[in-house]
Order: C-alpha cells, then structure tokens, then sequence
C-alpha cells in the first residue's frame, strides 16, 4: 500500500500504463490532477485515461486530525517545531504537498513520488518510496 504523488500518476497517465494495485490517493490529487488537465489542455483520450484512473484509486479524504499533521509538517519544514528538530535548512513546502504528506503520515503509508520536495520529512517520520518512471 502507498499512497500516490501527482507526478505519479500523470507519468502513468502520459505513458499510459496501468496502475499497480493498492495504491490511493489524497484528495488533493484529484484537484491537482484535475487542474493540472485543463491547464495542459489535455485531449479527451489522456481525459479519460485520467478517469478511468480515478474510479480504480482509493481517495483519502482530510479531515481535523489530517490538519494537525498538516500544522505539525509545516513547522517542521519551516525549523519551528516546539519538538523535532529539521537538521537542514528550512523548506517552503506548497500546501498541496503539506496536504498529501499529511495524509501519508497519518495513514502511516509510503508517499510513492518521482521529486524531492518531501525527502526532508524523513526526519519528521513520513516513508518515502522514490519512484522513477
């Protein structure tokens, strides 16, 4: 079980392959992915390989106690969290990323990504499972 980044599945999307089983995604993927469709003008085939996508992945939706992890990573990411200490320098993470790791951590599984916006958070706990594709 993983918990799958945006990048994943638009390479799975662009080299139109199918999805390993047991993967879910946050809520938040689905609008990046969706926004992330219209901004790139994406045709009706690549469209509906998106939602063909969606129907097959397990959506984790956020609720309060996702939000205090949320809370929680992004001061740690910025170098002020009361308790753990980053041993880097401060990270500005986006607030989609924050939210996607949030979920990751609470559900306590693996975040599968292709970049290295969330390799620091190994610190704070969070499983990462680099992908390439």
């Amino acid at each position: 079980m993983v918990l799958l980044d945006t990048n994943i599945i638009i390479g799975y999307i662009r080299k139109d392959v199918s999805c390993p089983p047991e993967r879910f995604i946050s809520i938040i993927t689905v609008g990046e992915l969706k926004a992330f469709s219209i901004k790139s003008k994406w045709g009706a085939e690549k469209r509906l390989r998106l939602n063909k996508y969606l129907q097959t992945l397990q959506v984790l939706d956020i609720d309060e106690k996702i939000s205090d992890i949320y809370a929680e990573i992004d001061a740690f990411s910025q170098g002020l969290h009361p308790e753990k200490k980053l041993t880097i320098s401060s990270r500005n993470m986006g607030k989609n990323d924050l939210w996607i790791a949030a979920t990751a951590y609470f559900f306590d599984i693996p975040l599968q990504t292709t970049d290295n916006d969330f390799d620091h958070l190994t610190e704070f706990g969070l499983k990462l499972d680099k992908a390439s594709l």
